[in-house]
């Protein structure tokens, strides 16, 4: 378990939440957003779902987390904490040195995992630096190794049937998950690196 993940699983929810938009407030510096789809399945359905995240880089230490208890799994926990890690060390870093994830928990989170998050939250950290912005035409599944590496996840076809019927062009997976789904184009990302190659648009004037 790394440092930032048993950070988390301490966390104090409301308290620390108040404590950074005060923060926030008081440096006078505007914290920039993202926002980003979660895709993951819901066993109770048997169907993909997306769930809607917004990433938050603030100007003050730290990472908090707003969401529902239901949703602190340890999955959930190793997900956001290896996303935040390598969308750091990448080519481009979020804002901000801290971070406030929102995340809209739906009422089957408690029988879907949360280890495929990584993929798109590193994305979504990595498109509040300023010289990038999320291409809303692309989504993504895949777990992440602290280097970066994407890693194997469960049910692609679900989740890419799921990104299909809300608009969405292409679908990064993991290695040699590639699949063929109606509607969409599902594509290979080996790292994180190539993943926001495809997934992150560059901004005029960077």
């Amino acid at each position: 378990m790394t440092e930032l993940e048993a950070q988390m699983e301490s966390l104090e929810e409301s308290q620390d939440v108040l404590g950074v938009f005060a923060g926030i407030n008081q440096t006078g510096v505007e914290p920039t957003r993202e926002s980003v789809s979660l895709y993951a399945y819901s066993t109770r359905s048997g169907n993909g779902i997306a769930i809607p995240a917004t990433v938050v880089s603030i100007p003050v230490d730290g990472f908090y987390t707003d969401i529902s208890d239901v949703a602190q799994t340890s999955d959930v926990q190793r997900s956001i904490a290896r996303a935040w890690t390598v969308a750091n060390e990448s080519d481009t870093p979020p804002a901000h040195r801290g971070a406030v994830l929102q995340l809209q928990t739906p009422s089957e989170w408690d029988t879907v995992g949360g280890g495929s998050a990584a993929l798109s939250l590193a994305l979504g950290f990595a498109g509040t630096n300023p010289c990038t912005r999320m291409n809303e035409s692309v989504a993504a599944t895949g777990g992440l190794t602290t280097d970066g590496t994407v890693v194997d996840v469960q049910y692609i076809r679900e989740k890419a049937q799921t990104a299909s019927e809300r608009g969405i062009q292409v679908f990064l997976v993991p290695p040699n998950q590639g699949i063929t789904v109606s509607g969409i184009r599902v594509v290979e990302v080996g790292t994180f690196e190539q993943a926001a190659d495809r997934a992150l648009d560059s901004n005029a004037g960077c």
